[in-house]
């Protein structure tokens, strides 16, 4: 059985909930919506993006790339930490709500590039 399929479709799908839960949760925020104090929509995120990282890592294992030494791999992190960090922002009770939105716009272009270094893997 091809289990680098498996593990690669595990990082794809948890790659779009993770993403698609982003946007849904920060449409929630800006609308006041009380589902965004359920407990679900706070667990089930820290689930599935531990899915994703744990994936992510099988990955780089399996197919010999490394951050550090594959520099789009490695590029692809600082990105992920700024998508961690805009996000948190972005979904924040207690920022502006100008502040709230360029984070959000932030964390998008961040997940983007990622998108795109996964795609291409351009040589730096």
């Amino acid at each position: 059985m091809d289990y680098y399929f498996i593990i690669k479709s595990v990082h794809l799908y948890t790659a779009l909930f993770s993403i698609l839960g982003f946007v849904l949760r920060f449409f929630w925020k800006t609308t006041g919506n009380q589902l965004l104090d359920k407990k679900l929509v706070k667990v089930l995120p820290h689930i599935n993006d531990t899915l994703l990282l744990s994936a992510a890592v099988y990955l780089s294992a399996m197919s010999g790339f490394y951050p550090w030494v594959e520099a789009w791999l490695g590029f692809k992190v600082i990105l992920l930490i700024g998508y961690i960090v805009a996000g948190m922002i972005a979904l924040k009770a207690s920022a502006s709500k100008k502040a709230n939105n360029m984070a959000f716009l932030l964390a998008l272009v961040c997940v983007s590039a990622i998108i795109a270094l996964a795609l291409f893997r351009p040589n730096f």
